[in-house]
C-alpha cells in the first residue's frame, strides 16, 4: 500500500515516520485502536535504562568468586576508604569496575573547608559526602571492604557511625533464590544401609 493511500485512510499518517519504521500497523478508519502518536505504539525493542533495578530486587547476578580467594568479591557495590599521607578518599565501585560515587579531599570544595586532609574531621566530611552521593544516586546498600584490623581504629569507627546514621546500609542482602522442594533430596547423600549379617 502506497503512502498516499495510507494518508487518505489515516489522517494522522506521517510519510517520514513511515519511511523510518520497518513495521507499521494498519487500522481501519475511525478505529479506536489507532495510535494518536508514535508514543502509543509498542516499541519493538526495550532498553533497560536502570540496570541496577535487578540488583535492588535481589534477582540480579552477584559474583561469587572462588572459595580460596584472599579477597571477597561477593558484592554488588563496594565501599572503600583510603587514607594516604596527604588525602582521604572514599569510593563506591560496582562489581563490574564502574565507579559510582567518589568523595575525596582532593576536591576543591572539600579541601577549602578543612585544616588537615587526613585528620578525623576530614574522615567525617568524606563520610557525609559519600553517603549523600550514594543515596542521591539510588544506592542504599553497600559492602564495606576494609581489613578487620582497620575496624578497631577510631577514624574507621567514626566513619562507619556517620555512614550508618546517614541511612546508608553497610551490608547487602543475599540473592533471592526461588523455592525448590527437590533441592535437598537431589543433593543429599543417603547413608549406606548396614546389613545386620555383616
Amino acid at each position: 500500500m502506497s503512502g498516499q493511500k495510507l494518508a487518505r485512510i489515516l489522517p494522522r499518517f506521517n510519510r517520514s515516520s513511515f519511511a523510518s519504521t520497518t513495521t507499521t500497523r494498519l487500522y481501519s478508519v475511525g478505529s479506536s485502536d489507532a495510535p494518536y502518536s508514535r508514543n502509543d505504539e509498542i516499541a519493538p525493542r526495550i532498553r533497560n535504562r536502570n540496570p541496577l533495578n535487578l540488583e535492588m530486587m535481589r534477582i540480579g547476578r552477584k559474583p561469587q568468586g572462588f572459595r580460596f580467594e584472599e579477597k571477597k568479591i561477593s558484592y554488588w557495590n563496594r565501599l572503600t576508604l583510603e587514607i594516604s599521607g596527604s588525602n582521604t578518599t572514599a569510593e563506591v565501585t560496582h562489581w563490574t569496575g564502574r565507579k559510582i560515587a567518589v568523595a575525596s579531599t582532593t576536591e576543591t570544595s572539600i579541601r577549602n573547608q578543612l585544616f588537615n586532609k587526613t585528620d578525623a574531621a576530614a574522615v567525617q566530611a568524606v563520610a557525609k559526602i559519600i553517603s549523600q552521593r550514594c543515596l542521591e544516586s539510588g544506592i542504599s546498600e553497600v559492602y564495606l571492604d576494609v581489613e578487620p584490623s582497620e575496624l578497631e581504629k577510631d577514624k574507621m569507627k567514626k566513619f562507619i557511625q556517620i555512614i550508618e546514621d546517614s541511612g546508608l546500609s553497610l551490608s547487602e542482602p543475599d540473592v533471592y533464590e526461588p523455592h525448590n522442594p527437590y533441592k535437598n533430596e537431589f543433593y543429599e547423600m543417603k547413608p549406606k544401609a548396614v546389613k545386620p549379617w555383616t
